[in-house]
């Protein structure tokens, strides 16, 4: 299936949780570092770095407007970046908002709903100071948000640090460690993209086999049903992700020597085992809604009671249909359409 690549689409759905206002704070408020727009001379806050540079005034624009659309001080950007504090801001260049809006059949940048334009700007932000020597290869939580349920929750974004400092598989620091009173500065060459649960997978090399596991089942149909559900940005869902080391045990397990030992329809069932068609994280699983259930009985996209699984909130652990049990070795990896929980064994149905 293609994936629509029109950005109004891609965010359908995203319910942005952040909420900010305008620059203009009380002259008696001691915390706050003045500056006057459009007359920023010596910046030393983030704020003054991104008005002052003439470079990011796309990425400035765009706060400007989160800034003007709020009523609450807490959503304030502008304001906020302006105080003292740690924050770790990713600034996307105008060249790369350019390109941004070419891929995405952008005109008028002006035009992207409100919602679009927080979730992309806070996506650029991460909590506290870290400058680019002190990165590490693996995933954080950006300050871009989604609604899960009744509970707001964190974009997630993968770094990798083999070759600099990259964000999300192709956005990469060209410019880092712009120090400032209230954080850091590192540019970047494009604008970092909000991931979908498969760009997810794509970032991390651990979860390769998956990904060519997906490939192989959906090759021989005609509704590629595990490449959409986790393309798709209008719906969301769960996804308890084997790692390679997974897959490798799992085949030999079942005396196999490959995934092609196996038929794509055999495949898509394991597959579906380890999908829920809604995006419940570990949180929710074992919440008050299961009272104090140990065992939580999920249906998975393998209909049945063949694709019923067992999940203990107190552990974070899996059952399946066989009594063997999966680790949740890493939880709560927030895309735009869902979750994943990394799990060190691959589940299995009764039968494949």
């Amino acid at each position: 299936m293609k994936i629509r690549k029109h950005i109004t689409n891609l965010f359908t759905g995203i319910l942005a949780s952040v909420i900010v206002l305008s620059c203009n704070i009380p002259d008696d408020n001691i915390n706050v570092i003045h500056f006057v727009p459009g007359e920023v001379k010596n910046p030393v806050t983030i704020t003054q770095v991104i008005i002052k540079d003439p470079n990011l005034s796309i990425f400035e624009k765009l706060m400007r407007r989160i800034e003007n659309s709020s009523n609450s001080a807490s959503g304030k950007i502008l304001s906020q970046l302006n105080l003292p504090g740690n924050t770790t801001v990713f600034a996307p260049t105008d060249t790369a908002f350019d390109a941004f809006m070419q891929a995405n059949g952008i005109t008028n940048i002006d035009n992207l709903p409100l919602a679009t334009i927080q979730s992309i700007v806070y996506n650029h932000l991460i909590s506290g100071k870290i400058l680019a020597a002190d990165f590490t290869t693996g995933f954080v939580s950006s300050q871009a948000t989604r609604v899960s349920g009744s509970n707001t929750v964190n974009l997630s974004m993968y770094i990798n640090t083999t070759d600099g400092v990259v964000l999300n598989g192709n956005s990469k620091v060209i410019t880092p460690n712009v120090e400032l009173e209230n954080g850091v500065i590192h540019y970047v060459d494009k604008v970092v993209d909000l991931p979908t649960i498969d760009k997810l997978l794509s970032f991390d090399s651990n979860f390769s086999t998956l990904r060519t596991a997906i490939t192989y089942s959906d090759s021989q149909s005609a509704s590629p049903v595990i490449f959409d559900a986790i393309n798709n940005t209008n719906t969301s869902v769960t996804l308890f992700a084997p790692t390679n080391t997974a897959f490798s045990n799992v085949l030999t397990e079942l005396s196999k020597a490959s995934l092609q030992d196996l038929t794509p329809t055999q495949v898509g069932n394991i597959l579906k085992i380890h999908t829920i068609s809604t995006a419940t994280t570990t949180a929710a699983i074992s919440s008050s809604l299961f009272v104090s259930r140990t065992n939580t009985k999920l249906q998975t996209l393998l209909t049945g009671t063949v694709g019923q699984i067992n999940f203990n909130g107190t552990a974070k652990t899996i059952k399946d249909p066989r009594a063997r049990t999966a680790n949740i070795t890493v939880k709560d990896l927030q895309a735009i359409n869902g979750v994943i929980h990394s799990v060190d064994k691959v589940i299995l149905p009764t039968t494949l």
